[in-house]
């Protein structure tokens, strides 16, 4: 077995600049799989932040060549997720059975009415709005949540870089304008918006954006890592055609990339959903500056075919290779992504999306073993 000749971190951002590496960045998102991998239920891994941990370090114990670490847990863990988490949040030993997974329900909390609001406010304020709305909470339930993530995400970064990983994200910041304008509204009325009121929604997703691009740049200060998350997913041709995709999602998802690499910061465009019919348009955005995340919806050939030589893909082992394939199906896969892309080409190996909870305690050690036998340059 080879060992190791670059760090954690050097090795992430080599890959992300397009240059050689030892070997590929493995970069899963783990998350609730640490807790049934340590043989907890999902109620005390979701519950318990000690136990939660204690179960990931367990986790990377099983497989150090996990060396990135795509965290999220800090708005998931139960306390501060249903107070400041992204949506209404289901969990397990309370609304849910104690072994379920966790679940984000989305409603109508914001009204049509509402977007004056944002214009008159500003979207940070609006936006504690809404989460007093989806949490049933008090302004000051919110923001005592938004410190404890805080603290959280300290706390996680410090266990992360005392494994040796680096940080694939410093910071969570959300999602593109587009789609944090939907989960408020509910993604079936916001689709209407956008064709009856289409004038006040491009004012709007202006104002998300430079709320967003804000946001960023004090997230890197607050944690020190200049990579940040950005999600999409409701603004992808599988759900909008390019009339609209050019008209509402397009200019604010360039005008947000270009920005943050201005400020030198990294937008990780973690991109759920099918984003095929897309992918020339990142052919626009700054080669080497950004990465595109996929989570095997996207065809990640044909965006390697693509964008090859022009930024860094994460992605894309699916959630079905984990929980219904052959271990040997999976290595299958595992070998046609890494020797698809080539040394210099970018690639950060990761699940597509999620790990799935319920994933194959053999499938999983299929996906860590992959990185030795094809992911290996030196």
């Amino acid at each position: 077995m080879s060992k190791d000749i670059m760090t954690a971190e050097e090795r992430i951002v080599a890959s992300i600049n397009l240059q050689p590496v030892d070997r590929v960045v493995c970069a899963p998102i783990i998350e609730q799989n640490a807790g049934q991998f340590a043989g907890m239920t999902n109620k005390e891994f979701i519950w318990n932040w000690d136990k939660a941990q204690e179960a990931i370090q367990k986790f990377w114990e099983a497989f150090p060549v996990w060396d990135s670490n795509a965290y999220m847990l800090h708005g998931r863990i139960a306390q501060v997720a249903k107070k400041c988490g992204p949506g209404r949040f289901r969990m397990p030993g309370a609304e849910l059975e104690d072994n379920a997974q966790y679940q984000i329900h989305e409603f109508e909390a914001m009204t049509r009415e509402d977007y004056s609001i944002i214009k008159e406010k500003g979207w940070t304020e609006y936006r504690l709005t809404f989460l007093e709305r989806a949490h049933q909470v008090s302004r000051e339930e919110v923001l005592a949540g938004q410190k404890e993530m805080a603290r959280l995400r300290q706390d996680e970064i410090e266990r992360s870089y005392a494994r040796g990983q680096s940080l694939t994200w410093g910071a969570i910041m959300g999602t593109l304008p587009f789609d944090a304008l939907s989960i408020c509204r509910s993604m079936e009325r916001f689709y209407k918006d956008t064709f009856q009121i289409g004038s006040e929604i491009e004012e709007l997703l202006l104002i998300v954006n430079d709320a967003i691009i804000a946001g960023s740049e004090a997230a890197v200060k607050a944690t020190g890592v200049n990579r940040v998350f950005v999600g999409g997913t409701r603004g992808s041709g599988q759900f909008i055609g390019k009339k609209q995709f050019d008209r509402f999602v397009w200019p604010q998802l360039k005008t947000m990339v270009t920005a943050l690499v201005e400020k030198n910061i990294v937008p990780i465009l973690h991109f759920d959903s099918d984003w095929t019919k897309n992918l020339e348009y990142f052919l626009d955005l700054p080669k080497a500056k950004f990465v595109l995340e996929l989570d095997s919806a996207t065809d990640i050939f044909k965006a390697h075919e693509i964008l090859k030589g022009h930024c860094a893909i994460k992605g894309d082992v699916g959630a079905s290779l984990f929980t219904v394939a052959s271990p040997s199906e999976l290595d299958e896969y595992a070998k046609k992504l890494m020797t698809t892309f080539r040394n210099g080409e970018g690639l950060l190996y990761s699940s597509g999306c999620n790990m799935p909870m319920n994933s194959k305690l053999e499938n999983v050690k299929a996906f860590f073993d992959a990185v030795e036998k094809y992911g290996r340059y030196n």
